[in-house]
């Protein structure tokens, strides 16, 4: 199995790079999907092909889809949104503003994140090709299994535990809607699944990142610092493609 994630500043080529490499994998006879996780999609486009929430076939061995957040949320996150929007709705708030407000800070980069688990775990792929989002939302894309682990990890057993004590005590003079094991369990299964896609991201064997940039000063600087917080990660950089570039033998008008 092979993962490879590309990034960069907004505009250099990220999604024509990962494009192109998922199209040659193919080519070579390996079963290849690629997914872009960035809200403005263009994946589609490159293949002049309509791409939806689910792997859709592209070619021969390959395979593209276009992340949807509230597709995703529904998907992953269904049992918590749905105990989210009864205590909202209790406490008074319109059942639209309700369900808006349960789609908690970072759902939808976890729920991306947890695409590459599910290509992963079931064995359909021999390449997972991800076109990221620009540099800052991968960084914190990345980043997010180590903080939403910690949180599922040490405060979600408190919790519960102080639920399972109040429950029996609150229930004779209120109909709040507390969190049920159903809840809980969707948690654990959370923190089960984080673990599993932080050690996958963390294995230089099987994971690498690709950054994409231009020939430009600020762009180059940009990739340096984004190179530099990868390996503070812990995430392999394998190659940078400088796209943009013209041959010196080149002379044609038009570029």
């Amino acid at each position: 199995m092979r993962i490879i994630l590309f990034t960069g500043k907004g505009g250099v080529g990220k999604t024509t790079m990962a494009a192109a490499t998922a199209l040659r994998a193919s080519q070579l006879g390996h079963r290849t999907v690629v997914l872009s996780t960035d809200a403005a999609h263009s994946l589609a486009d490159s293949f002049d092909l309509p791409l939806g929430p689910e792997p859709a076939p592209v070619a021969a061995n390959l395979w593209g889809q276009e992340t949807d957040v509230y597709y995703n949320l529904e998907k992953y996150w269904g049992t918590v949104q749905q105990w989210l929007r009864a205590l909202l709705s209790w406490r008074g708030l319109d059942e639209l503003v309700a369900d808006e407000v349960a789609t908690l800070p970072g759902m939808d980069e976890l729920s991306n994140l947890l695409w590459i688990n599910e290509h992963y775990a079931s064995g359909r792929y021999e390449v997972i090709i991800v076109d990221c989002a620009p540099t800052g939302e991968t960084l914190r894309l990345l980043s997010f299994p180590d903080i939403a682990g910690w949180w599922v990890e040490k405060i979600l057993p408190v919790h519960r535990r102080m639920v399972k004590v109040i429950r029996p005590m609150v229930r004779p003079f209120s109909d709040i809607p507390l969190p049920t094991d159903e809840v809980y369990g969707a948690g654990e299964d959370l923190f089960r699944r984080l673990e599993e896609l932080r050690a996958l991201l963390n294995s230089v064997d099987e994971t690498s990142v690709r950054l994409v940039l231009n020939p430009e000063k600020m762009v180059i600087k940009e990739a340096q610092r984004t190179f530099t917080y990868l390996n503070l990660y812990g995430y392999a950089t394998d190659a940078v493609i400088c796209n943009r570039l013209i041959p010196a033998e080149v002379e044609d008008r038009y570029f």
